[in-house]
């Protein structure tokens, strides 16, 4: 026996527009929700950037080539790929602000070295590293609670032995 059934439900415009809207609302998130996080990866990629030129500047013998705090144009403190104590001091007696625009950065910085034992290796005897005031090595994340912040590390002689030069960035 087949029955016919003459009564069944239609789709409405009402329901039409109301998957549309519902549709459109949801893409719109998450294209939002994806454009956020592709904006927070090009600041990473930035903050990577001028931590590599950091180092890469750091790592060359600036310039000029027996340069001091008072006539340097490129911060660079190694010489034949060691640091010099020389310019390790100088480096230190320039101003944060200064030190930053000599870099072209934006982002706030913080240099120190450790060992082989993984020890902090101080610039001298009152100052641990160099970069922002009143950071050190381990107050970064309470003290400024970044955003981001990138780590780079290069392997230097310094001292006749075999250090590491780490360099934070943050923003």
């Amino acid at each position: 026996m087949l029955f016919i059934l003459t009564k069944a439900q239609v789709f409405s415009l009402d329901l039409i527009i109301g998957v549309i809207i519902f549709g459109s609302a949801i893409l719109i998130y998450y294209k939002s929700a994806t454009n956020i996080s592709d904006q927070d990866e090009a600041l990473l990629g930035d903050l990577l950037i001028d931590a590599k030129t950091i180092s890469s500047s750091l790592m060359s013998q600036g310039y000029p080539y027996n340069w001091s705090e008072d006539d340097v144009v490129r911060i660079g403190i190694s010489d034949d790929n060691r640091i010099n104590e020389t310019k390790l001091e100088q480096f230190s007696k320039i101003p944060y602000k200064d030190s930053r625009k000599l870099f072209g950065t934006i982002h706030d910085y913080y240099v120190f070295f450790r060992g082989r034992n993984n020890n902090i290796i101080p610039f001298n005897e009152s100052l641990e590293g160099i970069g922002k005031p009143g950071i050190n090595s381990t107050n970064i994340q309470t003290v400024e609670n970044p955003k981001k912040l990138v780590k780079v590390t290069r392997l230097v002689i310094k001292d006749l032995d075999i250090a590491k030069m780490v360099i934070y960035l943050w923003y």
